[in-house]
């Protein structure tokens, strides 16, 4: 693939992460600041609701960026591996923010019946840092592997 495709691939690939990592994130904490469910008010009693939204963000774009250098590379070259493994590694970062920002255990506040609700989602992150882990370990295979067989891969791309 040329540059030029490479360059619009990674951009459509940061463009997709910015969107799922940042904008649907920001848009659900703040839907569901003030709900209004069969006319009853139901609002998130979270103190940290700025802490969890900036570190949405920042780790959010930290994946964007980084999705754009991953995606860009060519195949099978130690750049996108090495990026795809930092990718990895910023993504249990971004998971794990969501369990010290407190958006694993989200706080409603029923004011219509003086009441309130906890959704412990803590068990949820930890099965996907358990995915990431195995994850972790695909990527550094992949990456030893393209250090490895570094000739042959140059080899094979230049007589296509």
């Amino acid at each position: 693939m040329g540059a030029g495709k490479n360059m619009l691939r990674g951009f459509i690939f940061m463009i997709f992460y910015v969107g799922f990592t940042i904008i649907v994130p920001f848009l659900t904490f703040t839907f569901i600041r003030n709900l209004v469910i069969s006319g009853i008010d139901i609002t998130l009693s979270q103190q940290s609701y700025e802490n969890i939204i900036f570190w949405v963000v920042a780790f959010g774009l930290l994946i964007s960026g980084c999705s754009f250098f991953t995606y860009s590379s060519p195949k099978q070259s130690i750049r996108r591996g090495a990026f795809a493994l930092i990718q990895i590694l910023i993504n249990c970062m971004y998971l794990w923010s969501y369990k010290f920002s407190g958006a694993t255990a989200v706080e409603f506040d029923i004011i219509t019946f003086n009441g309130n609700v906890v959704i412990d989602l803590q068990q949820m992150i930890l099965v996907y840092m358990g995915i990431y882990t195995l994850t972790i370990l695909i990527k550094v295979y992949d990456l030893a592997d393209f250090v490895i067989n570094r000739e042959k891969i140059r080899t094979e791309r230049w007589e296509k």
